[in-house]
């Protein structure tokens, strides 16, 4: 297990975070090295809103004796939430890890620490999680996503109604002197010029089949669907205009294009509806619905096409068949005392369901499990505030990354005996 520890004294000197929370996050690390095989713990200048893992692996070879050939690197996509405190980013991180850290460990690669009464890996504290580019942002950064076919196409949203595209190979990693808090401008401005709207979007996604296909939903409850490759011209058009809008009359909380089709896609929103839109009919809505009765705030599908969860308000989640969600959930659990932010399925394994919370919670469930009605395999208790996002990794089968309110990203693999207890 490897870990570095964030430092939490600036937000518990502000007073945002209870006694009875620091004390549960001391009895949390004092046991986390008997409940993860990973947990790296890393305190960022401002919160993020909105974490992504990066769809590639990077694999090393060294001379050093020291340094295991299982050294590898992960990327991250993060932004910043400032509130107009500070100049906000789009932001690359690296994370170097071993990939088969107890196959590679031998006392050899170990050195003592007098002070902290243990041993650490030296080439672990040579690699630590870091910035390799940063590209400054108008707004707050509100969602973050890399297009599926093309990982350096990031799409972002803000606080002011404006959805943007970015080729991260366009943007410097190095900021030059003078220029640190310049804005950055955007490849491309994604815009409705029949409906314009400055309220928020936090809800856009990527459609998976058709490259450069994205669709956004605003907290006015316009959604847009834009075909960025169709739509651009030449390198002097930056604006592209919807190929199609729907109004809904009720803010968009989330939003995602089905998996296995390249017209048909979910929305989320504050009424508690699921709504189901196919961009082929001529309907000026949704061709199927249905209202859970609490603000849904979060909707994913699985990978398999037909499995819906669905996260709310209250802390409960739904799960529906996609062929019949008209006809109600098909099954529900409570799995969190506040408000759920996400709830995402497993990539991989298709009964496996997470979910993070205001609570503090990120949680993990196999709902395939009979035993128990929410299928709880592990709970993340390391934030000190709410959790606003997580993502599973394509390439660590558990590893999960995590971002809250306390300025906090988290990356983290249960132990494997936790998982199959």
């Amino acid at each position: 297990m490897h870990a570095e520890d964030a430092d939490m004294s600036d937000v518990e000197e502000q007073g945002a975070i209870d006694k009875a929370t620091q004390q549960r996050y001391r009895v949390w690390k004092k046991n986390s090295p008997f409940l993860y095989d990973y947990v790296s713990t890393n305190s960022l200048l401002w919160p993020s809103l909105t974490v992504q893992f990066f769809p590639d692996l990077e694999t090393t070879e060294s001379n050093n004796a020291k340094v295991p050939q299982s050294l590898v690197y992960q990327r991250l996509l993060l932004g910043t939430f400032t509130l107009g405190q500070g100049v906000d980013t789009v932001s690359i991180w690296q994370l170097p890890y071993y990939r088969d850290f107890h196959e590679n460990l031998n006392v050899d690669q170990l050195d003592y620490n007098a002070e902290k009464h243990e041993f650490e890996l030296p080439a672990v504290s040579k690699n630590k999680l870091r910035n390799i580019q940063s590209i400054n942002h108008w707004g707050d950064v509100n969602k973050l996503r890399y297009m599926p076919q093309n990982p350096d196409v990031i799409a972002s949203s803000n606080n002011m109604g404006n959805l943007s595209v970015y080729n991260r190979t366009k943007h410097s990693n190095i900021k030059t002197l003078g220029n640190e808090n310049e804005i950055n401008e955007p490849q491309l401005r994604l815009v409705n010029k029949a409906k314009p709207s400055n309220e928020d979007i936090f809800a856009f996604d990527w459609n998976k089949q058709a490259e450069g296909v994205i669709t956004s939903g605003s907290m006015d409850g316009i959604i847009n669907i834009y075909d960025i490759l169709s739509g651009y011209n030449s390198k002097d058009d930056t604006s592209i205009d919807v190929i199609k809008y729907y109004d809904t009359g009720v803010g968009i909380n989330d939003i995602e294009w089905v998996p296995t089709h390249n017209t048909v896609f979910l929305s989320a929103d504050d009424s508690g509806s699921l709504k189901l839109f196919d961009t082929r009919s001529g309907s000026s809505g949704p061709v199927a619905e249905h209202n859970t009765g609490t603000a849904c705030n979060s909707l994913s599908i699985n990978h398999n096409g037909r499995s819906v969860a669905s996260g709310h308000s209250e802390g409960s989640a739904n799960i529906f068949d996609l062929r019949s969600m008209s006809q109600g959930s098909i099954f529900n659990f409570h799995p969190h005392t506040d408000s759920i932010t996400q709830v995402r399925w497993h990539p991989k394994f298709a009964s496996i369901l997470g979910s993070s919370s205001t609570d503090k919670l990120v949680k993990l469930h196999d709902l395939g499990r009979s035993e128990q009605k929410d299928g709880l395999l592990f709970s993340h208790e390391g934030h000190m505030l709410g959790v606003n996002d997580f993502d599973w990794s394509l390439h660590e089968d558990w590893m999960v990354a995590s971002v809250a309110d306390d300025n906090s990203l988290h990356i983290w693999k249960p132990a494997h005996n936790v998982l199959h207890s």
